[in-house]
């Protein structure tokens, strides 16, 4: 069993870099999703069963915000 939590893990932390990599090419987040539909429609990415559409979606965001908050401008 401790194998397959591994490999597991390994898959997931895999698709969070991948995800990742796609964010900080991405100069706004409908670019993001853009590149991941694709990938994911190509087969080059593949959402972990065990993470949710919502999940995405939400650690995405952060995610997001995480990578580009020091190159965005802040609105007055």
């Amino acid at each position: 069993m401790g194998q397959v939590k591994n490999k597991m893990m390994e898959e997931e932390e895999e698709f969070w870099n991948e995800c990742t990599d796609m964010i900080k090419s991405s100069e706004n987040i409908q670019e993001f999703w853009g590149q991941y539909s694709a990938a994911e429609k190509d087969g080059s990415i593949s959402r972990p069963e065990n993470i949710s559409m919502t999940e995405l979606e939400e650690a995405i965001a952060e995610s997001w915000n995480e990578v580009w908050t020091d190159y965005l401008t802040p609105l007055s």
